[in-house]
């Protein structure tokens, strides 16, 4: 790993304390130093975000890290990240985000409730189980839904653009493409891209 991928990782340990303590906000800076926190019984995690290119991905760690990849990845070394915890949910704020040629992927527990509002850019999700509540206002926006048959309610929509996956039928609309449906799965899964264009993934 390259020393400014390396330097621009942060890494959520679960097993330790002393950070981000319930209803507390913090703020640390992607400085190159190892940063540690209680995150002991998260079960959703709430993103906002601002422009850029996202990906969150789910995995079997017990751990949330950000790293940064691409072309200008060095340009991410003033970025912040601000935490919170509120019960169970914890709130992530990306700040100083690279805005070209730079890709922040975020690795999550795979069973995670996941939130998530961003203004412009790119934002993919994949791995992830759990309710998704997903809403980006100008770009693209792509979900993995490996297996249609996991969700219950389902709400899909793109305002100016388009939505394509027939996981959940096909989408429907004279202005704009959507998809609503109600199955018998434990998940809830929503939607919603204003500009741009909406992928389900298998």
């Amino acid at each position: 790993m390259s020393l400014a991928i390396r330097s621009l990782t942060l890494s959520l340990l679960l097993s330790c304390c002393g950070f981000a303590s319930a209803g507390s906000t913090e703020t640390v800076a992607l400085d190159g130093q190892p940063f540690q926190a209680d995150l002991t019984r998260i079960a959703a995690v709430r993103l906002h975000l601002k422009d850029g290119s996202f990906r969150v991905v789910g995995g079997d760690s017990d751990e949330i890290s950000i790293r940064t990849d691409g072309k200008n990845a060095a340009q991410a070394k003033n970025m912040k990240v601000q935490i919170r915890r509120t019960g169970d949910a914890l709130d992530l704020t990306l700040l100083n985000v690279p805005k070209n040629e730079v890709q922040i992927t975020i690795a999550i527990p795979r069973e995670t409730s996941l939130y998530a509002r961003m203004r412009a850019g790119e934002l993919s999700v994949e791995g992830v189980a759990g309710d998704k509540d997903l809403e980006l206002t100008g770009g693209d926006l792509s979900i993995q839904v490996p297996d249609p048959a996991d969700y219950g309610h389902v709400d899909l929509s793109v305002k100016l653009g388009d939505l394509s996956g027939s996981q959940f039928g096909d989408p429907k609309g004279l202005m704009g493409n959507s998809v609503r449906q109600d199955g018998n799965g434990k998940y809830r899964l929503h939607a919603h891209v204003f500009a741009g264009d909406l992928t389900l993934k298998p």
